[in-house]
C-alpha cells in the first residue's frame, strides 16, 4: 500500500470515532430509540470497524473492509429513509449519564491511537508516528478538557443549593473569608417569618415554594455583585463588596421590601404573604473579623425578630449592652399563631 494511502487510513479511525461520539449525543433526544437513530448509530459502528480494521491489518483484510463500508452504506441509507427519521431530533428529558460510563469511553478514546502504534510496532513496521503522534494529543487533549468540565460541575454542584440555586453557606464563607482589599464590605442576614409554622400548617412542598419564591425575590432586587446564599434552613445571607454601613443597610431594606412585596403562592390556591426580618454588619466599621461580623449580623437579626420581624436593623444601632445580652437565638415566642393554619384555604392570609 502506498504510503500517502497508509497515512489516510491511519486517520480514518480517529475521525470515525469523532463522527461516532456526535452521533451518540442522538441518545440523549427524544427519538433514540427509533429504527432510524438505531441504524444510523449502527451504520457509525461498521464505519469504524471498517477503517480499523484496514488500518491494522492492512491489504490482507480488504475483504472483510470492504463488506463493513458496505453495511455502512446500506445502514446510513436505510435510517435516511426510514419513516422515524423525522424524530430523530425530538427533545426529551436530560438523563445523567453515570460517571463509571464517561470514564470507560474516555479510556476508549485515549488508548485508540497507542493500539495503532503498538500494532504496527508488533507487525515490524512503525509508520505515520507523527500522525498518531498529533491523534494521540488531541485526544489526550479531548479528556482533559472533559475531565475539566467533570470537575467545574462538580464545583458548581458543591458551592450551589439545589433548592433555591443560590450559593450555599460553603461558598459564602469562602467568599468572606477571602482575602481583599481594604475596602468595606456589608453582610445581610435574613430569616423567614415564622416558616415553621408554614411547614406545619401547609407541608414541606409549601415551604419548599416559599424557599424558592423568596430566592428569586432576593436575587432579583440585590443587584449586580452581590453574593447571595442559604445560609441555613429558611436563613439567607448577603455579602455586599464596597458596601459600606449606609449602602448595607439600604439592601437590607430593599430586599426586605422586594419579598413582602406580594403573596407567596403555596400550591392548592393558597396565597400567603411572607415577610423576613434582616440584621446587618459591616466591616471594618462594626468589626475587623470576618467571623465576628457573622456573629454581629446574627444578634441585629433576632433584635429585628424581638422588634416586632418585617424590619431591618443595623449591628451599629445596637446599644452595648443590647449586643453583649443577646449571645444566642432565642425562642419562638409561645403565644405566635396558637391556633394552626387549616392546610388548604383558597383567600389571601396575611402573615
Amino acid at each position: 500500500m502506498p504510503a500517502a494511502a497508509r497515512a489516510v487510513t491511519v486517520t480514518h479511525p480517529v475521525g470515525d470515532l469523532v463522527v461516532l461520539v456526535i452521533g451518540l449525543r442522538l441518545l440523549r433526544g427524544g427519538g433514540a430509540h427509533t429504527p432510524s437513530c438505531l441504524m444510523l448509530l449502527a451504520g457509525l459502528l461498521a464505519m469504524l470497524a471498517g477503517d480499523t480494521v484496514l488500518t491494522l491489518l492492512g491489504d490482507g483484510a480488504t475483504g472483510i473492509g470492504c463488506f463493513l463500508w458496505l453495511l455502512t452504506y446500506a445502514l446510513l441509507g436505510g435510517a435516511a429513509l426510514h419513516p422515524s427519521m423525522r424524530r430523530v431530533d425530538e427533545p426529551a428529558d436530560v438523563r445523567a449519564v453515570p460517571t463509571s460510563a464517561r470514564l470507560v469511553a474516555l479510556a476508549a478514546a485515549s488508548l485508540l491511537a497507542p493500539v495503532v502504534l503498538l500494532v504496527q510496532y508488533q507487525n515490524g513496521e512503525t509508520r505515520d508516528v507523527p500522525l498518531i503522534a498529533v491523534a494521540c494529543a488531541l485526544l489526550f487533549l479531548l479528556v482533559l478538557g472533559r475531565m475539566a468540565g467533570l470537575v467545574a460541575d462538580q464545583r458548581r454542584l458543591a458551592v450551589t443549593d439545589a433548592l433555591t440555586g443560590l450559593a450555599t453557606r460553603r461558598a459564602f464563607e469562602e467568599r468572606l473569608r477571602a482575602p481583599r482589599r481594604k475596602a468595606p464590605f456589608g453582610v445581610v442576614l435574613l430569616d423567614i417569618d415564622h416558616f415553621k409554622r408554614i411547614n406545619d400548617s401547609f407541608g414541606h412542598p409549601a415551604g419548599d415554594r416559599v424557599l424558592r419564591e423568596v430566592a428569586a425575590r432576593l436575587h432579583a432586587a440585590a443587584g449586580p455583585g452581590v453574593l447571595l446564599a442559604r445560609y441555613g434552613g429558611e436563613e439567607f445571607a448577603l455579602l455586599a463588596p464596597g458596601a459600606a454601613a449606609p449602602q448595607t443597610a439600604a439592601l437590607a431594606d430593599r430586599v426586605r421590601a422586594a419579598v413582602g412585596g406580594g403573596p407567596v403562592d403555596l400550591g392548592d390556591g393558597v396565597l400567603r404573604d411572607v415577610t423576613v426580618s434582616a440584621g446587618t454588619a459591616v466591616l471594618p466599621s462594626d468589626t475587623t473579623s470576618p467571623d465576628e461580623l457573622i456573629a454581629l449580623a446574627d444578634r441585629a437579626l433576632y433584635a429585628a425578630k424581638r422588634a416586632g420581624r418585617d424590619r431591618a436593623v443595623a449591628a451599629g444601632a445596637l446599644p452595648p449592652e443590647h449586643v453583649a445580652t443577646i449571645t444566642h437565638r432565642p425562642a419562638p415566642d409561645a403565644d405566635e399563631w396558637p391556633t394552626p393554619l387549616p392546610r388548604r384555604r383558597t383567600r389571601l392570609e396575611a402573615a
